[in-house]
């Protein structure tokens, strides 16, 4: 009797790295580097959706999210979203990244992303996360994501392109 109720249903190890590494990256913000306010005072300026094509469309970035885990992708001519993430400090744990992308309105980027799995009729399971729209902007090199384009406060997440 006593296997009736001890008996766990196994989650697939890949199955607990993608649930955590989703849930890492829509974290709220708050533990960004910088705030909107910051990055407006330093020069930065606002991405439009052209220029987002021009500059970022088809070339690999990379960033840290918000609680500090890595993420490289890249945002495809196709309107689609593929690369990998890993958890940090070990950034040895890589989930797949996959999703789609489209020009949201106001100048937003908005993506829809799957953390692990590659879904469809394959039954691999991964984190659907729901979709997110934000503002793009560029200070020299570098690139930040904003939920908001005017309030101040608003933390970034930076974003640079890989050589």
């Amino acid at each position: 009797m006593p296997g009736l109720f001890s008996r766990e249903k196994a989650v697939p190890l890949t199955t607990k790295l993608a649930s955590a590494f989703a849930l890492l990256l829509w974290v709220p913000l708050a533990m960004a580097q910088n705030n909107l306010g910051e990055l407006l005072d330093a020069g930065a300026k606002q991405l439009t959706v052209e220029e987002f094509k021009e500059q970022v469309v088809q070339r690999m970035i990379v960033g840290p999210t918000a609680t500090g885990a890595r993420l490289e992708v890249m945002y495809t001519a196709n309107g689609m979203v593929q690369g990998t993430g890993g958890m940090a400090p070990s950034q040895i744990a890589l989930a797949e990244v996959s999703g789609d992308w489209t020009m949201g309105d106001n100048g937003r980027i908005c993506t829809s992303m799957r953390i692990g799995g590659a879904g469809g009729a394959g039954g691999q399971s991964g984190v659907i996360l729901p979709p997110r729209c934000q503002f793009w902007f560029k200070l020299a090199d570098q690139y930040y994501l904003s939920d908001s384009d005017s309030d101040r406060r608003t933390r970034v997440l930076r974003r640079t392109l890989k050589r």
